[in-house]
């Protein structure tokens, strides 16, 4: 970022002049060169030697012009910038050439200054390959920034005096080529190029501009990182220029001397710790390590700790591949830089294993070891000591009777040396926080996952390895999907590490399938097979499924047209892409007696929407009615225990989650959900964040089940029912919870004929297990179908007995025969009733 203070602005007197004066100034400096060039090379064939000299001195001073060509006339990595600052000494000459271009076009012609630039970049260098790197037609792309700068010509009113037209102008320059600054600084360029120009055009307001990027669905920060593929794949010789711990070269090919002392050489040597420790200073100045994209702000509160006069240790606490390790690493490569404050100037960042100062020793060994260490640290007076997983320092206080943490403790107090630990949530409630002396004497700063624009950056500079590794092209759009699908998708690990495994396994498909550029309909396909869901928009065959699903959920489905239509609905948007963003995919809550099919619906929405049953997280909330019961889903506070609820969506992201007997549950848990129906995401205990926006949640509840059967009974309608119920429902529940829901859904009794019905369902179920099973057709009459729906029904239970009805009377029998050969493969049976009785009659197929 560019500091506050500076004042920038933009003056060259090229652009004040006119063409003519502009051409006139270019022909003199081309034909002052071609002067030189010629008296150089004149000079250089004499024979007089004070001739000859001034020609190898005109060919040294043409050779400096000839290398720095394309190089502004002040370089942004020479000094920090203060004070007024002119954007246009900065910029590179094919920069200010574009600029010089369009700002004579949009003063001549009229019309948008952004788009003559946008026109003029997209044949440069790396910018056309950005654009193929995004899928886009480079061709096609000009042709729509020539239609729309032909409706800007057009439509132009060039009111107004030159000058003020020039004015004008000139602000817009200022302000394309301050956010091109800024991107330039962002990269560690020298110059503003082209490039940055281009990718500032994405964050400019000019309407021409943004109808541009948003009919080929450019967003702001892509092209940024689409042309770091054109940056750093010119050439293999280009290569050193990747940061070196990504796969590129270091920029030392020498390993650099182990430095013990400062500058000030008052340093003192530790042998005891560099044996049990790694110096990343010195791993810094090699370029090995260092690399940072993210976690800004918790790296600049690490240092505002750092450079603190009390107690100025970290711990940073967050979850394994959260960047605990980057962040430090990245503090010894700016210590090597001297980009630090000056209380951490010229010190050493030393990495201790408290593994290899425990091993192989007995409890006096480690207890000498550990106080020559602080010995060391002390007296060498310029070490920041890091130690990760810093929770080990107090296992090992448990061990025998040393305590580590007797030996650490006035020293980590005392502020004598800077200290960085690391640790896990889990471990930090569990071991840390116990000890309050211990965790008092730092200041935890909490390491999250990083965005995920960050986690795009990481992978297009990794992308670069990756091409040169398995011979293929991998396009941003590639990238930016991987990124996408493993944030929403693949949560057992965080962000980049979920995406770059998810990107490795499609390379590694596209390898083999011998293809050369890689897609995002590649990342698509391997990721929708993983999970096992549909995650490409509908297609024909699908959306057509997708029309007629009332249909396809009435074959397992019987009667509940509300309840179907609702969750038809629900199902189509989602898939449509016109789903609310934030909360769930849809959040229901189904109303009516026990036995009605709310069960069964959730059940056929999981394997519809999840590829299967298994997909559904089921939970029984009558067994969390007591105040403590929280803590058994969210967490316990001490550590101990996990959430039941948090672990389970944490494990299945795109799942259905089934909370059985809703209005049973303790009035606390309830709460919870106000936060789940709304943000779509829970934190648990240990600071995990459960991501509920790819769950359906479906809430169960029996509550006023007797005035749905009467207000049925009485005729009155559905929307009417529900929106008398939606009133009453506040006995159970608040107001704001019920109106969280994405609908409400009112089910009714079953009717006999309904019974009867879904028995049919339950037998035929039960024919396809038999036959798959045992190659035996099974068959049942229409009598015998209506006889077990008889013997199934209860009016309380609904249809909830039928299974156990069919288990008793068809499949204990069945086995029974099987087991005593009277039903062998190849049989075909047919149940029917004779004499009021059941009876299976078998034959052959």
């Amino acid at each position: 970022m560019i500091r506050e203070g500076i004042n920038l602005y933009f003056s060259d007197p090229r652009l004040m002049m006119s063409p003519g004066g502009r051409f006139l100034v270019r022909f003199v400096s081309y034909f002052v060169y071609a002067i030189l060039i010629a008296a150089c090379a004149i000079f250089l064939l004499a024979d007089i030697k004070w001739i000859f000299w001034s020609g190898v001195l005109l060919l040294l001073f043409l050779s400096e012009r000839l290398i720095n060509l394309n190089k502004g006339e002040r370089s942004l990595q020479q000094k920090k910038l203060r004070g007024d600052v002119n954007l246009a000494k900065y910029l590179s000459p094919p920069a200010f050439m574009a600029v010089e271009y369009s700002f004579e076009r949009a003063s001549v012609l009229g019309g948008s200054f952004c788009l003559f630039l946008l026109k003029r970049l997209i044949n440069g260098r790396g910018i056309k390959t950005g654009l193929i790197r995004m899928g886009i037609n480079s061709v096609e792309f000009l042709n729509k920034v020539d239609d729309v700068l032909g409706k800007s010509l057009k439509n132009n009113n060039n009111s107004g005096s030159k000058e003020d037209r020039k004015k004008y102008l000139l602000a817009e320059v200022q302000k394309i080529i301050s956010i091109s600054l800024e991107e330039a600084f962002n990269l560690h360029n020298g110059f503003i190029d082209p490039s940055n120009i281009f990718t500032a055009l994405s964050y400019c307001d000019d309407p021409g501009i943004l109808k541009v990027f948003q009919f080929f669905n450019i967003e702001q920060g892509d092209l940024e990182n689409a042309l770091i593929f054109s940056r750093f794949n010119h050439g293999f010789v280009l290569s050193k220029f990747l940061p070196s711990n990504l796969g590129g070269f270091a920029r030392n090919p020498y390993k650099n001397r182990h430095r013990i002392m400062n500058r000030a050489w008052s340093a003192r040597p530790t042998p005891t710790l560099d044996k049990y420790s790694e110096d990343l200073t010195d791993y810094a100045r090699e370029e090995s390590i260092g690399f940072l994209i993210g976690h800004r702000n918790e790296y600049d509160r690490m240092i505002d700790v750092l450079s603190r006069q009390g107690r100025p240790n970290v711990l940073l606490n967050g979850e394994p591949g959260s960047g605990k390790d980057t962040i430090v690493e990245h503090l010894a490569f700016r210590i090597a830089k001297d980009e630090v404050p000056p209380e951490l100037f010229d010190k050493r960042l030393v990495k201790l294993r408290l593994s290899n100062v425990v091993a192989g020793a007995d409890q006096s060994e480690f207890q000498a070891r550990l106080k020559k260490i602080i010995e060391e640290i002390i007296q060498a007076g310029n070490i920041v000591l890091y130690i990760p997983d810093i929770h080990n320092l107090l296992k090992t206080s448990a061990r025998g009777s040393f305590n580590a943490l007797d030996t650490f403790l006035p020293t980590i107090n005392s502020s004598v040396f800077s200290l960085i630990g690391t640790t896990y949530p889990r471990e930090y409630k569990q071991t840390i926080e116990p000890q309050s002396d211990f965790a008092e004497a730092f200041e935890v700063i909490r390491v999250e996952e990083i965005s995920s624009a960050d986690a795009t950056r990481i992978l297009v500079y990794e992308s670069i390895i990756l091409e040169r590794q398995f011979r293929i092209m991998i396009t941003f759009g590639a990238v930016k999907q991987a990124v996408a699908l493993a944030s929403k998708y693949f949560r057992d690990k965080l962000l980049p590490s979920s995406a770059r495994e998810l990107l490795k396994e499609v390379i590694s498909n596209a390898r083999d399938r011998k293809v050369k550029v890689l897609t995002s309909d590649d990342v698509i396909n391997i990721a929708q097979r993983r999970v096992d869901i549909p995650l490409k928009q509908a297609k024909a065959d699908e959306a057509q499924k997708l029309l007629n699903l009332e249909s396809i959920i009435h074959e397992r489905l019987i009667d509940q047209e509300e309840a179907v239509s609702a969750v038809s609905r629900s199902l189509r948007e989602y898939r449509s892409g016109l789903a609310r963003k934030g909360g769930p995919i849809a959040a229901f809550l189904f109303v009516g007696p026990t036995g009605v099919g709310k069960t069964e619906l959730s059940k056929i929405i999981a394997n519809i929407q999840f590829g299967s049953k298994d997909a559904m997280i089921r939970f029984d909330m009558s067994e969390y009615q007591d105040k403590q019961s929280v803590f058994r889903f969210i967490g316990s506070p001490d550590g101990t225990m996990t959430g039941s609820l948090t672990d389970a969506v944490l494990a299945k992201p795109y799942s259905l989650v089934l909370l059985d007997e809703f209005e049973k549950a303790h009035p606390d848990i309830l709460n919870l959900f106000l936060q789940v129906f709304d943000d779509g995401r829970l934190t648990d205990n240990f600071g995990r964040i459960a991501d509920f926006q790819n769950t359906i949640i479906i809430a169960t509840s029996n509550a006023h089940s007797d005035f749905i059967k009467t207000e049925i009974e009485n005729g009155k309608a559905m929307a009417e029912i529900s929106d008398n119920l939606k009133k009453k429902l506040t006995e159970y529940f608040r107001p704001e919870l019920i109106n969280r829901f994405s609908n409400i859904i009112v089910f009714k009794s079953l009717s006999p004929d309904d019974i009867i019905s879904v028995t049919g369902i339950l037998l035929k179920d039960l024919s396809e297990e038999v036959k798959q099973s045992q190659q035996v057709e099974l068959v049942f009459s229409d009598e015998a179908i209506k006889e077990i729906a008889r013997l199934g029904y209860d009016p309380v239970f609904g249809a909830r007995p039928l299974r156990g009805v069919i288990s008793e009377k068809i499949r204990s029998v069945l086995a029974e025969k099987i087991l005593k050969n009277e039903i062998v493969k190849g049989s075909k049976i047919s149940v029917e009733i004779e004499n009021n009785n059941l009876v299976f009659n078998a034959g052959q197929i």
